[in-house]
């Protein structure tokens, strides 16, 4: 497993992960609860509405689930890899939302509503099930899945950033707390670490699946 984490691309992608990691923690210990969401929502404005409920929707399992068959027409492989990773997703969101965590509330039922500086009327009213944010999960397994894959330094960081600014989005929507994007980061990319210890180390090195893309196999003479 740390053979993955150090290859050399994807430390691009995993060392500002890692600084995520160390600096919400200390968020964690110094902040209160909903203290982070409160004050990005008193910068919330019209035009950063917008944008913000443009870019959650990259976080939609849906979404990353299209993406991941997609990827099946150039290497089965990224298609079976991002797949899994998106599994792991699910079980992971089902087991904490459903089994450990059901009854912990979202900010529109831990707050009273005269607690926000600026009310967001676009974003649905969903009152439970708060940790960890699954759009954080799926957004950070597809991206440092496919950071591992694309093996591109400056690629990777960008879709570090990408994922970052979609969970901060679920802040910034009044969907979750910081601390749900920052379990459901983590959660993301251990998800993508297990599907590639599953995937990459055992059928591909066992060679049980091959590295073509639907479209060699297809047109295949």
């Amino acid at each position: 497993m740390l053979k993955i984490l150090f290859q050399k691309s994807f430390l691009y992608f995993i060392l500002p992960f890692i600084a995520l990691v160390l600096g919400g923690a200390v968020l964690l210990l110094f902040f209160e609860k909903g203290d982070m969401l409160l004050s990005i929502n008193k910068i919330s404005n019209k035009g950063l509405d917008t944008f913000f409920l443009f870019i959650t929707n990259f976080g939609l399992g849906g979404v990353v689930a299209i993406a991941g068959i997609l990827f099946s027409i150039y290497k089965i492989r990224w298609s079976l890899l991002i797949l899994t990773s998106l599994g792991l997703v699910g079980i992971f969101t089902n087991l904490f939302k459903k089994v450990f965590f059901p009854g912990l509330t979202r900010p529109f039922h831990y707050f009273l509503y005269d607690d926000f500086h600026r009310f967001i009327h676009e974003v649905p009213l969903i009152y439970f099930s708060t940790f960890p944010s699954g759009h954080t999960m799926a957004i950070f397994a597809f991206c440092s899945m496919l950071a591992y894959l694309a093996r591109q330094k400056i690629l990777s960081v960008l879709l570090f950033a990408i994922a970052s600014i979609v969970g901060i989005s679920r802040v910034y929507l009044l969907q979750h707390f910081f601390i749900d994007i920052y379990f459901g980061a983590i959660l993301g990319v251990i998800s993508t670490l297990l599907a590639i210890w599953l995937i990459d180390k055992k059928l591909i090195k066992n060679k049980a699946l091959p590295d073509k893309g639907l479209m060699q196999l297809i047109f295949k003479r």
